[in-house]
């Protein structure tokens, strides 16, 4: 019997239904490491790699 507040189908324990094995890590997203993009002065997360400005305070924010 599947709980109800699960999501994943009753067989997902069986493993991925795709042909990668299951070591393989799953690729995708953003990227893991975003502390470039911190702007220095208040915190934010700018939308551009630096050399950028930060869109909350304006500040310049350098590559690292």
């Amino acid at each position: 019997m599947q709980d109800h507040w699960s999501h994943a189908p009753a067989d997902a324990a069986a493993g991925p239904a795709d042909d990668r094995p299951a070591d393989e890590p799953e690729y995708g997203g953003e990227p893991a490491c975003l502390l470039d993009r911190v702007c220095p002065d208040c915190g934010a997360l700018t939308e551009h790699s630096p050399p950028t400005r930060c869109p909350r305070c304006g500040a310049t924010v350098e590559r690292a």
